[in-house]
């Protein structure tokens, strides 16, 4: 079968541009009026059908159930200090299962705020069905501006050699100061009798070259390469309308609005980015305009700087057949403007970097059920039910009345003041008759007392989780217990979707970008420890699983398991008559122990219980076998022959350092006298041979320091130890 033909990039244009507009979530759709009006319920927005001077209160019972679900929703994943953990191919690769369990975390709580990205998602879903994440390798720069003055030729040097050093403006001068000193060794030199020894040092003078200084402006660029992880709003997030997960979606994308100065520092074309037309009101869809109703409520744009003038940017991910070959792969596909026409960048990829949450798995669709629509309706009923209350008792405190027209003053009628005196013509029982208004509250409170029961059925959030219900005592303890374990299950179960599902993608994505990527060994604290990391070493040893904790509801119950799974422990080690034994080890000890400590809501093992593979190796060196009397008294004679040997060696420094000492006065001496020879204009024939002798004194004397000085430090023998030094005299000795 012959090759197709290559796509260029105005075929390529075309498709995405299709893919996009077709794709959930672009613009108005319907997916975008759900999540519109989850937003108005959550805020509580008004229905569209308030009438002025009537009662327009709106119940909070979507905010309600979702912030009574996120607190045990989060504590579940967040009790404890490993929301992942890694499970070792073979029992060799134990060690670094271990390893990667910690760094995945460290990643995710701590070069990651993991607790506002876990908040994020699980909100986004309850409100929104689907919750999603964006988890990529930043490898993005960092440039900064630097300013040095002054800088020797070596500091230059060694500035310039630094990695991601770029020199914008350089001056070069010479040392101002150093040029001040050479001019004042010349005066003085100038100031001297000619002689052979003066035209040597002035001819050493002038060899001497000046050092340059060095003023630069330098632009420091530094790569920080880690995992980021990023929520994505929901109206950001785009997908194919038949894709049935992820994991099958031919098209997938982030569209964002960004500045030209950031395209540009990305490194896309400088023309292409300013050719881009500018975000619109258009682009700011019903969701999103809902949500900054109240921080924002004009999206125009100023003129000014076009650097910071944003565009729409649309990150996708495509799977097509670009080269011709038959096979479609994926590609990561860049582009701006309307639509997304205007391509920008195109590299292959392996995988996209999306993860994604719902509640309420809806089978063969991506887009799940969130907790809003359960309750979306009875939030309505609620609220009309609540504003006809109020009209009522509204009603029924000012009541309306008939009169007789012209009988009655109607403006004391009107004017409802206490003490109010109603004028007219005659009997108020016959010019004036109140009618008579039916109450609600006796139908109205049961019926919101069943909606309430309702709303408890379909979210699993009772009065009893929550801890407000006051008649809780009055119920029996079974059916207490009842009610919480069937809320907690659906806690759980929502729970266990999103930990299978999105938060278990997110951590294999980690764990693949910081093995393909991470190329350094990286220093980490862990448990008060500095440990090394380096992924490298895991690739193909490890498998990723996800670990939830249980529910608050279901804690006792752990506890009260593990603490017997401790007892039947400590009398197994008791049976075996060791800690050691083939049943139970201490190792299988600390790990239920560990687990009464997460499941009480403690974090920090290691302050409790210590780790029996960290504790044997930092438990101290045996200690050594007391030596005999006659080895003490070998040994003591040893140290003090070796004493004995320093203090000698130590005698003879000292006497060799105040002999060459003497020496160098004596040769001071001599030079000062040569001095005043100088100034008496002695004959210069003199002057130069008692130089002459005085320097061959200097350098026997140095001669004889070198040879005492070898001798000495001279290897020493060890048993025995005796140094003896022989000096010869000099001609300097007094």
């Amino acid at each position: 079968m012959a090759k197709g033909k290559p796509l260029d990039d105005y075929v390529i244009s075309g498709i995405l541009g299709d893919h996009i507009k077709n794709s959930y979530g672009y613009y108005e759709s319907e997916l975008t009026d759900a999540r519109r009006k989850a937003n108005e319920y959550y805020f509580g927005e008004g229905f569209g059908n308030e009438v002025e001077g009537r009662s327009q209160v709106v119940s909070t019972d979507v905010a309600d159930t979702i912030e009574s679900i996120l607190p045990p929703l989060l504590r579940i994943f967040t009790a404890s200090d490993n929301i992942v953990r890694v499970e070792p191919v073979s029992a060799e690769d134990t060690e670094i299962a271990e390893q990667a369990t910690d760094y995945l975390n460290h990643i995710f709580n701590k070069d990651n705020d993991g607790f506002v990205t876990l908040y994020t998602m699980f909100k986004d879903a309850l409100l929104m069905k689907n919750g999603v994440c964006k988890v990529y390798w930043d490898d993005s720069k960092k440039v900064e501006r630097e300013t040095y003055e002054k800088l020797s030729e070596d500091e230059f040097t060694m500035l310039l050699d630094e990695d991601g050093v770029e020199v914008l403006e350089h001056t070069e001068y010479k040392d101002e100061i150093f040029i001040k000193e050479k001019k004042k060794q010349e005066e003085k030199i100038n100031k001297l009798p000619d002689s052979i020894e003066l035209l040597t040092m002035q001819e050493e003078i002038n060899k001497i070259e000046i050092p340059m200084m060095h003023d630069v402006v330098i632009s420091r660029t530094e790569t920080f390469g880690k995992v980021k992880i990023e929520p994505i709003p929901p109206e950001e997030f785009l997908i194919e309308r038949q894709a049935k997960s992820l994991k099958d979606a031919k098209f997938l994308c982030h569209k964002v609005p960004t500045t030209r100065s950031e395209l540009i520092e990305m490194g896309f074309d400088h023309d292409k980015v300013y050719n881009l037309p500018i975000e619109n009101k258009e682009q700011y869809n019903s969701e999103r305009s809902v949500r900054y109703k109240n921080i924002d409520d004009d999206y125009d744009r100023t003129v000014g700087d076009t650097s910071t003038e944003e565009v729409i940017v649309y990150e996708s991910y495509i799977k097509m057949d670009m080269d011709g070959t038959g096979v479609a792969e994926l590609r990561k596909i860049t582009s701006a403007g309307e639509g997304g026409y205007t391509i920008l960048d195109n590299v292959p990829v392996d995988s996209h970097p999306f993860c994604s949450i719902t509640p309420i798995i809806v089978p063969h669709r991506f887009y799940g059920r969130s907790v809003s629509e359960l309750v979306e309706d009875i939030q309505l009923i609620k609220s009309t039910v609540m504003r006809q209350v109020l009209d009522n008792m509204y009603l029924t405190n000012n009541n309306r009345v008939a009169v007789m027209d012209g009988q009655v003053n109607l403006d004391d009628l009107l004017t409802n003041r206490p003490g109010g005196i109603v004028r007219t013509k005659g009997a108020p029982s016959q010019v004036m008759m109140p009618l008579q208004n039916q109450t609600l509250t006796n139908q109205a409170f049961p019926l919101l007392e069943y909606l309430d029961t309702i709303k408890e059925e379909r979210s699993g959030i009772t009065k009893y989780n929550q801890g407000m219900d006051t008649d809780t005592l009055n119920k029996t303890a079974s059916g207490i217990n009842t009610i919480l374990s069937q809320s907690q299950m659906r806690l759980e179960l929502i729970a266990r979707v999103f930990a299978e599902t999105g938060v278990k993608d997110m951590f294999k994505k980690i764990f693949e970008l910081v093995v393909k990527y991470q190329d350094k060994q990286r220093i980490i604290k862990i448990r008060n420890t500095f440990v090394p990391m380096n992924p490298m070493e895991w690739r193909n040893k490890c498998n990723v699983s996800i670990h939830v904790g249980l529910g608050t509801g279901s804690r006792d119950q752990q506890l009260g398991i593990l603490n017997g799974i401790l007892k039947q422990q400590v009398e197994a080690i008791k049976l075996q008559g060791s800690p050691a034994g083939p049943i139970v080890n201490l190792e299988n000890i600390y790990n239920t122990l560990a687990r009464i400590i997460e499941n009480a809501g403690l974090k920090d093992v290691g302050s409790y219980f210590t780790d029996p593979k960290t504790g044997m190796a930092n438990m101290p060196p045996p200690q050594a076998k007391e030596p005999s009397e006659f080895e003490k008294v070998s040994q003591i004679q040893t140290q003090q022959k070796a004493a004995e040997a320093q203090m000698q060696y130590e005698n003879r420094m000292r006497e060799i350092e105040l002999r060459y000492q003497k020496m160098m006065l004596d040769f001071e001496a001599k030079i000062k006298e040569l001095e005043m020879k100088y100034e008496s204009d002695i004959d210069e024939k003199a002057i130069k041979r008692e130089a002459m002798e005085m320097k061959g004194i200097s350098e026997s004397n140095k001669t004889m320091l070198d040879a005492a000085t070898k001798q000495l430090l001279q290897p020493q023998q060890p048993q025995g130890m005796s140094v003896d030094i022989d000096v010869e005299p000099g001609s300097g000795e007094q």
